[in-house]
């Protein structure tokens, strides 16, 4: 299966059925289903980006079946998405202003979710292996 890179400063979704919430339990991964993505339910592996505000990049690498969803609001936020394996998820938010989140998947089953509001956030997330699970929640500002 080729890598896709998105450098999409817009929304990125499946064909238009609605967003709904769904169990992100990939196939044959056990254990994640705290996990519960928002994802276009006619395509299985979706990318979904949003924003509001300015200034924000998000880039999105991903190989095999999984989910990413970004969502920036507020202004100069990045964001780095990198997935290689089956069954791993990510979802990034982010508000406030000048927020980093790198997050880096590889092998099957991972989850990750990162939660950043104020401003000067900044998360970096590496899992390799599977089953792996991080959650990152920040507030205030200047959180690393």
């Amino acid at each position: 299966m080729k890598a896709a890179l998105f450098l999409l400063p817009f929304v990125i979704s499946g064909p238009a059925t609605g967003l709904v919430s769904a169990d992100a339990d990939a196939e044959g991964c056990q254990g994640n289903s705290a996990m519960t993505n928002r994802q276009d339910a006619a395509e299985a592996g979706s990318t979904t980006i949003i924003r509001s505000g300015e200034g924000h990049t998000a880039h999105v690498l991903r190989e095999g079946d999984g989910t990413v969803r970004i969502e920036q609001r507020g202004s100069d936020h990045a964001s780095l998405a990198v997935q290689s394996g089956d069954g791993s998820h990510l979802a990034i938010e982010q508000t406030g202003s000048d927020a980093n989140a790198d997050v880096a998947q590889t092998g099957t089953c991972n989850t990750a979710t990162l939660s950043q509001s104020g401003n000067g956030s900044t998360a970096t997330v590496s899992q390799s292996g599977s089953g792996n699970r991080a959650v990152v929640r920040q507030g205030g500002g200047a959180d690393r």
